[in-house]
C-alpha cells in the first residue's frame, strides 16, 4: 500500500483524445459546481457527482464513504455509489476497519490521495485486502473529502474488473471534484449552522413573544386602570363613575359579573353598581337594589376586609364552605368570585367583587393586583369626586363672577369714555373758531389739557381692572430707550428736588438706544417703582442702575435680592435675545421682613404705606403683572430703617435701526380740497351729544352727512342712500354695531352681481371700548378699520382720508405760527434773562404753583405777561402744555437767582 501517486505510464494518447477528456472533465467540474450552488440538499448533489464521473473515468464503481469519527474513524458507511454490473452495490454494507483509524485517517485529514493500481501488488494489511475483496475491488482510487479542516469522509473509484494505472489527469481531475464536494459539505455545515441559529432565534422568538404578550396583558390592565381613574376624575357623579367602573373592570378580566357592594351604616349591605352578562338576572334595576344578608359581614363589621384583606375563590365547592353559605353563593349563581374592600380614607366604604358563573376560574395574580388597584383608586374617587364638584362649582361661579367684570368693565369704559368724547371733541370743535381771543384758545387748551389727564386716569383704573379680568395684552414694538429714561427723570426730578433728595439714573455708555419690548408697560412699571422709592425715602437718594446680559447666561446670574429665594428661569427665544436689568435703590425707611412676603398682593401695603394714607397697594402687584406678561421677573429685598431694592429682569431685542418717526400733521383741516366727488359719510351712534359732534365736525369741512341712532335705522339708510363709509358705534339700543355690521356685509354678499372693492361701504368702528377683544371682534364682523373714542381729528381725518381718498386744505395760519416758532429758537438762558425782569413775588409764585401742580395758578401767572411778552409766553405755554412743570420750576429759579445777582 501507498498513499501517494503511483509512477505508472499512462498508455499512449494522441493530442485529441486528450483534449476531449479534459473537456469533459471541465464540463463535469462545471455541472458539479453549478449543482452544488443550486442545490441544499448534499445528498442530490453526491448521486448527481457519483454518476457523472462514473460516466467519464470509466471505472466499474464511484462511491462517497462517509467515515465517523466518533469511532476514531474505524467505521464508516457508503453513502452514494454508482456500480455497473455485473458488480454488487455497497450501500447495503457497515465497514468496520480497525487500522484506518491509526494509519490513514491522519494522513487522508492533511489532504493525501490513496490510488492502487492492483490490490495484490501492493504491501496491503490482510485485513484491508479483505475488506477490498468484500466489494469485488481490484485497483482503487481514494480522494479524502473534507469538511473545513476535518475528515468528512471519502471519494473512492473502484475498478473491479481487473488491475488499473491510474493515469495523473485523472488523479487531479478526481482531487477536484473532491474539493467541490468539500465545499458543498462546508455548505451544509453552514445551511446546518444556520438552521441552528435558526431554531434557537424562533425560540428566543418564542420566549420572547411570551413576555411581549405578559407584558401586553400587563399594559392592557394598566391602561384599562388609567382609562378608569380618567373617567373617575372628569365625571361629577357617583352613579357614572361606578358605571363606568364596573363596565371596564368586566371587559378587561373577561368575567361574567363586576359588582359594588356598599356596606350600610349597620352594616348590611346592598349591590349598588353592576356590569354583567344579559344572560343572568341583575341585582341592580332602576327601581330597585339586591341585599346581601351576610350575618358574619354584619356582625364584624366587616370581617376582615376590614384590614384590607382580599378572598380570591376558583371554585365554591372546594372551599368547605358551610351549606349555608354555599346556599347563598348558589342564589347568585356565583362559582368563583374575587373581593377586594373600598375604603374612603380611612373608613371601609364597601366591596369590589368579579363573579365567574358558569365554571371555575383560576383567577391570575395580575388579575387580582388590577381589582386591587381599582378598588383602592374608587375610594380615592368618591372623596376626589366630591371635591371636584365643589371645585367645579367655585369655577363656575368664578367665571360668572369674571363674566360680570367683564360686562362691567366694558360698560364702564363705554360709560366713562363716551362723554368724554364729546368734551374733548367740542372743545377740539370750538378751537377751531377763528375768532377765539388768545384767553379762550389758552381755556380750551386747558379743556383739552385736563381731559387728557382724565382720560389717563380712566384708561389706568381701567388697566388695573383689565389685569384682574385676565384682559391684558402683550404691545410689542420699538423705542427709544434712552428718551424713555430722560423723560422719566425729568419727571421725577421735579419730586425729588421738592422734596431735598438725591436721584440719579446711572446709564453705562454701551447702554442700547433702541430696543423691542413693550414701552408703554415698562414706562408704567418704572413710574409705579420710582414713585414708591421717592415717596418712602425722607433723607438721601434714590438711584437708577440700568445694564444688559446676554440671555444665555442669565440661569449663572441668579438675583440676590430675591425676598422669596426664587431664581430667575428666562430663557432665550427667536424674538428676545437680551436681558434687561433695571435696579432702582432707595435710602428709605425700608420695609419689615414679616411684611416682604405679601407686598406684591393686592391692596397691600406695608406699614409706611399705611401710615402715609396714600395709594390703594397696586402698584407692585400691578408692576408684578406687567412684568411677567413680558416674560420678565421682578424681586424686592429690603430692611427696615436701612431702605429697599428693586431688581427688575426683562428679557427684550436690541434694535439697531430708530423706530419709524410719526409724520406731524400739517395743521388743522379746514375743508376738503376743491374737484373732489361728493362722500357720503353715516354716522351711528345712539349719544345724541356725540352724535351732534360728529354730524358737526364732518359737515364743516364738507362731507354729506347723515345721522342714525340705532342699528336698524342704519340699515335702512345703507339701503336708501348708500353711504360710502359708515362710522358705526359698537353698543346700540335694536341691534348693535357687531349685529349691523354682519347684516350689511350679508345683504352685500346677496348681490346680483358681486361688489367691487370701490363699491362696498367702508365700515369703521368707532367704540369707547379699549378692550383688544373689541377689535378683534370688529375685525371679525367686517369692519375695515377701528378707532377708540375719546379720539383726536388728525386721527379720524386720516382714517377718512386712507379710505376715501379724499384731500384737504388746512389751517394756514397755524402753518404762520409753525414757521415763526421756527424762526425764533430760544436758549435757556434767553428765557431766563427774560424771566429775571418779572417781580420776584410773582416769580416765586410761578414757582410754587409749578411745585404743587395748581394748573390754574399757573395758567393765571403765565397769562399776566402774555400782553407784554407774547413770544415768551408762547414758549412757556408748550411746557404748560406738554405738562413740563419742572421746566418751569427751573425757570422761575434760575432767573430769581439771576435777579439776586444783577448790580443794584
Amino acid at each position: 500500500m501507498q498513499l501517494d501517486h503511483q509512477s505508472t505510464t499512462p498508455p499512449s494518447q494522441t493530442s485529441e483524445v486528450a483534449l476531449q477528456t479534459q473537456l469533459q472533465q471541465a464540463i463535469l467540474l462545471l455541472e458539479v459546481t453549478k449543482e452544488i450552488r443550486q442545490s441544499l440538499e448534499t445528498q442530490t448533489i453526491f448521486e448527481t457527482s457519483v454518476q457523472r464521473v462514473l460516466e467519464l473515468i470509466k471505472a466499474n464503481r464511484v462511491a462517497i464513504f462517509k467515515l465517523d469519527s466518533a469511532t476514531n474513524y474505524t467505521t464508516g458507511c457508503f453513502v452514494a455509489e454508482k456500480v455497473v454490473p455485473p458488480f454488487t452495490s455497497a450501500l447495503a454494507a457497515n465497514v468496520r476497519d480497525d487500522c484506518f483509524g491509526h494509519n490513514y485517517a491522519n494522513k487522508y485529514q492533511q489532504g493525501q490521495v490513496f490510488a492502487v493500481a492492483d490490490i495484490y501488488a501492493e504491501n496491503l494489511s490482510d485485513c484491508h485486502v479483505r475488506i477490498l475483496e468484500r466489494f469485488q475491488v481490484r485497483a482503487n482510487l481514494v480522494v479524502p473529502l473534507l469538511q473545513g479542516e476535518k475528515l468528512w469522509g471519502l471519494l473512492c473509484i473502484h475498478q473491479c474488473s481487473g488491475p488499473r494505472a491510474w493515469q495523473p489527469y485523472e488523479t487531479q481531475f478526481i482531487q477536484e471534484v473532491a474539493d467541490h464536494l468539500s465545499e458543498a459539505l462546508r455548505q451544509a455545515e453552514r445551511l446546518e449552522e444556520t438552521q441552528q441559529r435558526s431554531q434557537e432565534l424562533q425560540t428566543a422568538l418564542k420566549y420572547v413573544d411570551t413576555q411581549r404578550k405578559r407584558e401586553i396583558l400587563i399594559a392592557n390592565h394598566d391602561r384599562n386602570v388609567a382609562q378608569i381613574i380618567n373617567q373617575i376624575r372628569q365625571s361629577l357623579d357617583i352613579k357614572d363613575i361606578f358605571i363606568a367602573t364596573t363596565e371596564k373592570v368586566r371587559a378587561s378580566l373577561e368575567c361574567d359579573r363586576v359588582v359594588v357592594y356598599h356596606f350600610l351604616p349597620d352594616w348590611s349591605g346592598e349591590f349598588m353598581f353592576e356590569s354583567s352578562d344579559t344572560s343572568f338576572p341583575p341585582l341592580v334595576t332602576a327601581n330597585s337594589t339586591t341585599n346581601w344578608e351576610d350575618t358574619y359581614l354584619q356582625e364584624t363589621q366587616g370581617g376582615h376586609y376590614r384590614h384590607q384583606a382580599t378572598t380570591v375563590v376558583a371554585d365554591i365547592y372546594e372551599q368547605g364552605y358551610t351549606d349555608c353559605h354555599l346556599a347563598m353563593l348558589e342564589r347568585f349563581h356565583i362559582r368563583a368570585f374575587m373581593v377586594v374592600p373600598v375604603f374612603v380614607g380611612e373608613k371601609l366604604w364597601g366591596l369590589l367583587a368579579t363573579y365567574q358563573h358558569t365554571q371555575i376560574r383560576h383567577w391570575q395574580d395580575l388579575e387580582l393586583k388590577l381589582l386591587k388597584k381599582v378598588g383602592a383608586q374608587l375610594g380615592v374617587a368618591l372623596q376626589q369626586a366630591n371635591l371636584l364638584k365643589d371645585l367645579r362649582e367655585a369655577k363656575n361661579a368664578a367665571e360668572t363672577a369674571n363674566q360680570a367684570k367683564s360686562v362691567f368693565l366694558a360698560n364702564m369704559s363705554h360709560e366713562l369714555r363716551t362723554p368724554l368724547n364729546a368734551i374733548l371733541g367740542f372743545s377740539q370743535l370750538l378751537s377751531r373758531d377763528q375768532n377765539l381771543t388768545l384767553e379762550q384758545k389758552q381755556t380750551l387748551r386747558t379743556i383739552n389739557s385736563s381731559g387728557a389727564h382724565l382720560l389717563n386716569l380712566i384708561n389706568d383704573v381701567l388697566e388695573m381692572s383689565k389685569i384682574e379680568a385676565g384682559k391684558v395684552d402683550l404691545n410689542q414694538g420699538q423705542f427709544d430707550l434712552r428718551a424713555l429714561l430722560e423723560s422719566l427723570f425729568e419727571m421725577f426730578s421735579l419730586k425729588a428736588e421738592a422734596r431735598q433728595l438725591r436721584l440719579d439714573f446711572e446709564l453705562p455708555p454701551d447702554l442700547p438706544q433702541y430696543i423691542v419690548s413693550d414701552a408703554s408697560r415698562l414706562r408704567q412699571v418704572l413710574i409705579n417703582v420710582l414713585g414708591n422709592a421717592i415717596k418712602f425715602t425722607e433723607v438721601g437718594s434714590v438711584t437708577l442702575a440700568i445694564s444688559t446680559l446676554p440671555l444665555q447666561s442669565v440661569s449663572e446670574q441668579l438675583s440676590d435680592i430675591s425676598s422669596e429665594n426664587e431664581a430667575i428661569t428666562l430663557e432665550p427665544t427667536l424674538e428676545n435675545d437680551t436681558l434687561l436689568q433695571i435696579t432702582v435703590t432707595d435710602t428709605g425707611v425700608g420695609i419689615a421682613d414679616d411684611e416682604l412676603p405679601n407686598l406684591f398682593n393686592l391692596f397691600t401695603q406695608a406699614c409706611a404705606g399705611r401710615q402715609s394714607f396714600e395709594g390703594t397697594g397696586l402698584g407692585l402687584a400691578i408692576s408684578r403683572q406687567f412684568v411677567q406678561l413680558m416674560q420678565g421677573d421682578i424681586h424686592l429685598s429690603s430692611k427696615e430703617g436701612q431702605g429697599t431694592k428693586v431688581q427688575i429682569q426683562i428679557p427684550v431685542k436690541i434694535a439697531v435701526t430708530p423706530p419709524a418717526q410719526r409724520c406731524n400733521s400739517p395743521g388743522t383741516v379746514v375743508s376738503l380740497a376743491h374737484d373732489q366727488a361728493e362722500q357720503r359719510i353715516l354716522i351711528a351712534e345712539d349719544h345724541p351729544e356725540n352724535r351732534q359732534l360728529m354730524v358737526k365736525l364732518l359737515q364743516s369741512v364738507g362731507f354729506q352727512v347723515r345721522a342714525a341712532e340705532d342699528g336698524q335705522s342704519v340699515i335702512d339708510l345703507w339701503r336708501t342712500w348708500h353711504p360710502h363709509l359708515i362710522l358705526m358705534d359698537w353698543q346700540m339700543p335694536v341691534l348693535n354695531g357687531y349685529q349691523t355690521t354682519q347684516q350689511i356685509r350679508y345683504l352685500e354678499a346677496q348681490c346680483s352681481t358681486p361688489l367691487s372693492t370701490e363699491e362696498r361701504t367702508v365700515i369703521i368702528a368707532l367704540t369707547a371700548s379699549v378692550f383688544e377683544s373689541t377689535q378683534k371682534e370688529s375685525q371679525e364682523a367686517g369692519c375695515d378699520s377701528f378707532i377708540c373714542k375719546p379720539f383726536k381729528e388728525e386721527e379720524l381725518f386720516n382714517v377718512l382720508a386712507t379710505f376715501l381718498g379724499v384731500e384737504y386744505i388746512y389751517d394756514p395760519t397755524q402753518d404762520e405760527a409753525s414757521n415763526e416758532s421756527e424762526v425764533k429758537t430760544w436758549t435757556d438762558l434767553e428765557i431766563q434773562q427774560l424771566l429775571s425782569l418779572w417781580p420776584a413775588d410773582h416769580l416765586l409764585d410761578l414757582k410754587q404753583a409749578a411745585i404743587t401742580l395748581e394748573e390754574e395758578a399757573v395758567f393765571h401767572l403765565l397769562m399776566a405777561f402774555q400782553a407784554k411778552e407774547p413770544a415768551l409766553i408762547q414758549k412757556l405755554m408748550e411746557y404748560f402744555d406738554t405738562l413740563r412743570f419742572d421746566k418751569l420750576v427751573y425757570f422761575a429759579q434760575e432767573a430769581l437767582d439771576l435777579g439776586q445777582n444783577k448790580p443794584k
